[in-house]
């Protein structure tokens, strides 16, 4: 396949590039943040069902076994994830908070975004859309990045008990984590499961993919829930890896 730069300019918060590329050994279509320094969303274009990023094929799996009828994604880059949930589930509907508005106008001008009653898209970033909001779901979705750090705001405990509050009482929470599981790099995986299990009463934290040595930095869905009554693995396809050591004092904080 021939690589072509498809698009490149500035959005409201970034430098960003479209290519026609492999990724993965896959035929696609991929946003990258800066010069090509990061992958951001992508989509497939070789005809084959599995969504192009493993941990979006993953939580694709787990709603789609699932079933919910109403989403929110904090972070919806280019809206790929929530394409596919709209084809494969008619009676589902999806609340997007993404805060850069350049980035909704390439969901639709270069990766097929359709205009549908089901989805609506708030261009905010994510504490202050839930600050604001009063609304709560049944899933909650955190895919959020600059570049490729999880913004501090969305992985303080103030964070997941605000979270928490917008679920629904039977309600779910997954997040997308890139981390080593081991070793120094680990620290924001532990960072985080210390903080969301203070308000949720389970959590799990599954690969998104196979292959990688647990040293090494990748992607971990991480799903939690506020009653601990449903058991999650049998709707992963990858097995769940043990809860790191929570230490109390590794939580994140708000910054007064």
């Amino acid at each position: 396949m021939n690589q072509e730069l498809v698009w490149e300019g500035d959005t409201p918060y970034g430098h960003y590039q479209i290519w026609d590329t492999l990724y993965d050994g896959r035929a696609a279509r991929v946003l990258y943040s800066g010069e090509r320094q990061a992958a951001q969303s992508g989509t497939a274009k070789d005809g084959k069902p599995e969504l192009l990023f493993d941990y979006n094929q993953r939580v694709f799996e787990l709603l789609t076994s699932l079933q919910p009828k109403q989403i929110l994604l904090i972070g919806g880059a280019v809206c790929t994830l929530p394409k596919a949930l709209l084809d494969a589930m008619p009676d589902v509907r999806i609340d997007v908070v993404e805060p850069d508005a350049g980035l909704t106008r390439l969901a639709y001008d270069f990766f097929d975004l359709p205009v549908d009653e089901r989805l609506r898209i708030f261009h905010a970033d994510g504490r202050s859309f839930l600050q604001a909001n009063s609304e709560r779901y049944e899933v909650i979705l955190i895919d959020a990045f600059v570049h490729t750090a999880i913004p501090r705001e969305l992985r303080t405990v103030e964070a997941f008990w605000a979270i928490a509050d917008h679920l629904q009482p039977d309600g779910l929470l997954a997040m997308n984590v890139i981390s080593c599981y081991h070793g120094s790099g680990s620290q924001l995986l532990r960072q985080i499961y210390a903080a969301v299990s203070q308000p949720f009463a389970s959590v799990d934290i599954f690969l998104a993919s196979q292959g990688y040595s647990l040293w090494l930095p990748q992607n971990f869905v991480l799903v939690a829930q506020k009653v601990a009554d449903r058991l999650i693995q049998p709707y992963m396809r990858y097995e769940a890896v043990q809860p790191p050591e929570a230490h109390p004092n590794e939580i994140l904080h708000d910054v007064l």
